[in-house]
């Protein structure tokens, strides 16, 4: 008996196994048995968009049954992108949907990984902002310590664990010369405010999409003392005059432009944290699959309910040639990574005794 594509996914998801299919790609537009991997739950960022687009992008593609959705347990897409670039043939009958932690946890080496995000080919990105935020104070000593004047103090930063989405603050602020501190616990965004007004952190990292409010309302609303240091990501015009961009914070603290691979690291780490998510087929597609699934996805953005939804979350919502870019800003060269992997394992172990960030 000869198994489809469909089941033996379902199979070696059931299993946790991977192995190559033999299958040969699919002629274009005999799209059959297709099928989105989802990189966490359906109540997760990419399950709540498959489940409102699922419609639209199977009238686009024509399928004779409509596009399956097949979530997972885990919420990073680790497992799900293992999966999906093991076992998935480019013909277009497979693609993924994943969050920006799964860029997040091949960029810093995690060892679940066998996925090599590089070789996808994106047709839709869904981009958000960054926000990070932290006593005025710390501008003051900043600036004091980079004209000689007296040392700063450690930050302690709240986070929802090492390695997480935070990763873009902790490794800004340490390229701002300051030296933070970890403390991890902080998933939900509304407690790591609330530890921010009781002063038991002295930074917090924040995207719209995670809040339990508007952005607007929080800034507002900051305890006397805090600001918002820099921004990443595409901010609304609204914050884009009183937020600054990296950019602007480092040459304010440093009086010149970043450079080095550490810094290219931080922008690949950066673009993974401001990627909400993103749906990749895999390497070696034909360019008319590619070219149907960008048709639609971009179908898939002109639906009511995924306009509301994305409004609603913040999230820029890109397709086809323009989504290509989002995804390579988060592919570091190689010294890049090499700089980003050293200095993680020089401050992982200190993190965890509650030290603060060592300088490379």
């Amino acid at each position: 008996m000869r198994l489809t594509r469909r089941a033996a996914l379902k199979g070696l998801a059931a299993l946790g196994g991977a192995a190559p299919f033999l299958t040969l790609p699919a002629r274009a537009g005999t799209l059959t048995d297709v099928q989105l991997l989802l990189g966490g739950t359906l109540a997760s960022i990419p399950g709540q968009f498959a489940e409102l687009a699922s419609g639209a992008i199977s009238h686009a593609l024509d399928l004779a049954t409509p596009l399956e959705l097949t979530p997972d347990i885990g919420q990073d897409g680790v497992r799900a992108a293992n999966l999906f670039d093991a076992n998935s043939a480019p013909d277009g009958n497979t693609a993924l949907a994943f969050p920006g932690a799964t860029l997040l946890a091949s960029l810093t080496g995690d060892s679940r990984v066998h996925y090599d995000f590089g070789r996808w080919t994106p047709v839709l990105v869904a981009s958000t902002t960054t926000v990070v935020i932290a006593r005025a104070e710390l501008h003051k000593t900043l600036r004091s310590r980079l004209t000689g004047f007296f040392h700063d103090h450690p930050v302690r930063l709240a986070v929802s664990r090492i390695g997480g989405s935070e990763l873009n603050a902790l490794m800004g602020l340490s390229l701002l010369g300051l030296r933070p501190i970890p403390v991890p616990g902080y998933v939900d965004s509304s407690k790591a405010l609330t530890a921010l007004h009781e002063g038991t952190v002295d930074a917090v990292q924040i995207s719209p999409y995670t809040l339990d409010r508007p952005l607007d309302d929080v800034l507002a609303n900051l305890p006397e003392g805090t600001s918002a240091i820099y921004s990443t990501g595409d901010l609304t015009d609204t914050h884009s005059t009183t937020i600054p961009i990296f950019m602007e914070a480092y040459q304010q603290a440093r009086h010149r432009p970043p450079e080095g691979p550490f810094y290219h690291a931080w922008q690949a780490v950066s673009a993974a944290a401001d990627t909400a998510m993103a749906i990749a087929l895999p390497m070696l597609t034909p360019p008319e699959i590619v070219t149907q699934w960008n048709h639609a996805c971009t179908a898939a953005t002109a639906d009511a309910g995924v306009r509301r939804w994305a409004e609603t979350h913040h999230f820029k919502l890109v397709t086809g040639d323009n989504a290509a870019p989002f995804l390579s800003r988060a592919v570091p060269d190689l010294g890049a990574t090499l700089a980003l992997r050293r200095w993680l394992a020089v401050n992982t172990p200190r993190w965890r005794e509650g030290q603060e960030t060592r300088h490379l």
